[in-house]
């Protein structure tokens, strides 16, 4: 069975590639190792809904976890002709785990009517 589950901060903004109605959401998760030894750095892809919903709603710096599969691509780099491969996580599930950063625009006030207040 190919599972595997991360958690870390987002080390890029997600980027949304449409490819033939298929939308797919890239990023790069830095994955804690302990607390001496640094981060991985893992290339995440989601496809479809879910990943022009990742787009919107993540940015670098949040913090979420990841469950998908490991996949492995191999290919003839055109320029060297030397041979190149890749490993990244197909994610299958993304869930949030801090809310999104304030803005740094200052919120506009309410408007509310004579007698509405809400309080």
């Amino acid at each position: 069975m190919n599972t595997i589950t991360l958690v870390g901060r987002l080390a890029t903004d997600p980027r949304l590639e449409p490819t033939n109605g298929n939308p797919i959401c890239t990023f790069r998760l830095a994955v804690d190792r302990g607390r001496t030894e640094g981060a991985d750095f893992i290339p995440i892809k989601c496809f479809g809904a879910p990943a022009e919903q990742h787009h919107k709603y993540l940015a670098k710096g949040r913090l979420v976890s990841i469950t998908g599969r490991l996949s492995h691509s191999q290919w003839t780099d055109k320029d060297t002709g030397k041979p190149r491969e890749r490993y990244e996580v197909v994610a299958a599930l993304v869930g949030y785990l801090d809310a999104p950063k304030a803005s740094t625009e200052p919120a506009e006030p309410a408007e509310y009517e004579p007698g509405q207040e809400p309080f």
